[in-house]
């Protein structure tokens, strides 16, 4: 048994292939990124939402998303949600419950840093 989110929302993972990058570096083209969409997605913010001081001015946002169980997703993967483009941070994990044993989901933290 698996749990949807019946007014979840659709989240995008973004996999991009390595490539050469002229120095003898193996970079992510995120130009040729592939993407797969996921209905049914829960996002929430995961207790940063903050302005960084210093030389620059720019805003940190955490969130925790969590995907249909079984999603494809992986640590060097980012997610389109609303618009933007976060990082994953960490390696995704499948949520199960250890007294029922439903598979709720695989969850991904992910952050952006804008400006």
């Amino acid at each position: 048994m698996t749990i949807a989110f019946p007014y979840g929302e659709s989240v995008t993972v973004l996999r991009a292939g390595l490539v050469d990058d002229g120095y003898g570096n193996q970079v992510r083209d995120w130009s040729a990124a592939t993407s797969t969409p996921y209905a049914g997605c829960a996002v929430a913010q995961n207790g940063r939402d903050e302005s960084l001081t210093g030389d620059r001015n720019a805003v940190a946002s955490d969130l925790v998303v969590f995907l249909p169980a079984g999603a494809d997703v992986v640590a060097t993967d980012r997610l389109e949600i609303r618009d933007r483009v976060y990082e994953v941070v960490g390696e995704p994990f499948a949520w199960t419950s250890p007294f029922s044993g439903v598979a709720f989901g695989t969850v991904a933290y992910c952050n952006r840093v804008e400006g």
